[in-house]
């Protein structure tokens, strides 16, 4: 923390992201435009609201999951300008909690939860303990035009990989508990790596919904995908005032399709070092 005047402007940040989600959230619950919302969290615009305005953890939610739904939501232009504001004051408290290490104080937290507490009721979070600071950044899906059709499709074969070194892999074992056995063979194992060899850390990444979008300009069919933990807000007017053509994809994701890998990036299934979830290269 660079100073106590960076703390008041974090503060004030995220009173003023408070703000701007009680003017979204109004100007949702009074919308008449038409609505898709399927699924268990969100069947009507009160409850899409909840879901948009959920910022706290819950007491017994784990922290590495967020509260997510598709759907599709008619907006007229007022309920549209709401949303864009509502992502430029979730960007900027993003770009202030990061730069001021807001995740790792909870001195801070304490603060930010103390400002926010007649707010936080507004929002139905009583009792939170502390900022889902995931669910605070993600931005509200909007499209300003609408396309004549939106495709969802679940993409279940996302991962992350990260390459280690060998020294990356030691040093990341030897700040766990190396009194542990499985610890000292994992050590072992690194030990008996050459300096040039190199990991693969995989992170397996929860199954998300895609949307597909197709648009027509002229002649042209324009064509984008994004994926989407929340429902789309749409532009909607009286040229256009119905949702897009849209599908009903299944609520439960199917399982991961198994992707090959190229010839010259195959790894080991097998975790080398499985503390760190790295695999060794095959070849």
């Amino acid at each position: 923390m660079k100073s106590n005047t960076n703390s008041i402007d974090l503060v004030d940040s995220l009173v003023q992201l408070n703000q701007v989600l009680l003017k979204f959230t109004d100007s949702l619950r009074a919308s008449q435009m038409p609505f898709w919302l399927p699924g268990k969290t969100a069947t009507n615009l009160e409850q899409a609201a909840s879901l948009y305005a959920d910022i706290w953890y819950q007491d017994d939610q784990d922290g590495r999951t967020t509260r997510s739904q598709h759907g599709l939501i008619g907006a007229n232009a007022e309920l549209v300008s709401c949303a864009i504001e509502l992502n430029t004051a979730k960007a900027l408290f993003q770009k202030l909690a990061i730069e001021y290490r807001l995740s790792q104080s909870s001195e801070l937290q304490q603060s930010l939860h103390h400002r926010t507490e007649k707010l936080a009721e507004l929002l139905h979070r009583q009792g939170a303990s502390r900022l889902h600071l995931k669910q605070c950044y993600r931005q509200i899906p909007v499209i300003e035009t609408r396309p004549i059709k939106i495709g969802f499709s679940w993409y279940t074969s996302g991962r992350s990989i990260r390459k280690l070194t060998p020294q990356q892999a030691e040093e990341r074992l030897l700040k766990m508990d190396t009194s542990q056995s499985h610890i000292q063979l994992q050590l072992q194992a690194v030990g008996n790596l050459r300096p040039g060899d190199m990991l693969a850390q995989i992170q397996t990444q929860v199954p998300v919904i895609r949307a597909n979008m197709l648009w027509k300009q002229e002649e042209q069919m324009l064509r984008k995908a994004r994926n989407t933990s929340l429902p789309i807000i749409v532009a909607l007017d009286d040229e256009n005032p119905s949702l897009p053509e849209y599908n009903e994809p299944p609520l439960i994701p199917p399982e991961a399709r198994s992707r090959l890998e190229r010839s010259d990036l195959k790894i080991d299934p097998q975790p080398f070092l499985p503390s760190l979830r790295a695999h060794r290269y095959l070849g």
